[in-house]
């Protein structure tokens, strides 16, 4: 669990922090997580490769990925899917138009699968460093190590964040799914190619 509370005396590394935050950002969506919509943009997950809305993002709280497809930076046909993702504060996110982000946190929590940062100042809008993580679909092989059948695995996120006193409403509480589907065609090769 990663647990920060707003602290004035906290500096060092934003500038830098921002500046390769900007970069991860790009192409990457925010996933408000199907709460109240009015308190929905003062934590949101971000997902590199995913836009919202989009097919891939169900009632704003579950990220579909397919093995080997947009969002799995992992190789194709290895049943898992490997994701870049950051926790974003204080958002103007147009899928949750009626939140306005408060000016500052009091604390964000975030808990679940994954070992996710937080920004390291609770002011303004920011994001976390983007990390990896890896999410495996269920498989079931013969005896011979074939695969039998493979289904969807998933993994969830935990989001809290307390508005600093006087911001109404005080909290966002979202529980975000990322859920890891397996191929149903064949992989790509490098040359464009479709491999058996």
């Amino acid at each position: 669990m990663r647990h920060r509370s707003a602290e004035p005396w906290i500096v060092g590394g934003v500038a830098c922090a921002l500046a390769v935050l900007g970069t991860a950002l790009a192409g990457a969506g925010l996933i408000p997580g199907g709460g109240p919509t009015n308190s929905d943009c003062y934590v949101e997950l971000s997902v590199q490769g995913i836009d919202n809305p989009s097919a891939r993002v169900n009632a704003n709280k579950q990220v579909l990925i397919t093995d080997g497809d947009v969002g799995d930076t992992g190789p194709c046909g290895d049943f898992k899917c490997n994701v870049m993702i950051g926790v974003c504060i204080n958002q103007t996110d147009p899928n949750v138009a009626d939140c306005t982000p408060p000016a500052s946190l009091k604390s964000l929590k975030v808990k679940g699968a994954f070992n996710i940062s937080v920004p390291q100042l609770l002011t303004g809008s920011a994001c976390g460093a983007f990390v990896s993580a890896e999410i495996d679909a269920k498989v079931k092989r013969n005896k011979d190590g074939t695969v039998k059948h493979a289904k969807a695995g998933k993994k969830k996120v935990i989001l809290q964040a307390t508005a600093v006193a006087g911001t109404k409403p005080a909290k966002d509480k979202d529980t975000i799914t990322i859920v890891c589907v397996p191929r149903t065609v064949a992989c790509a090769s490098p040359s464009g190619a479709f491999l058996e």
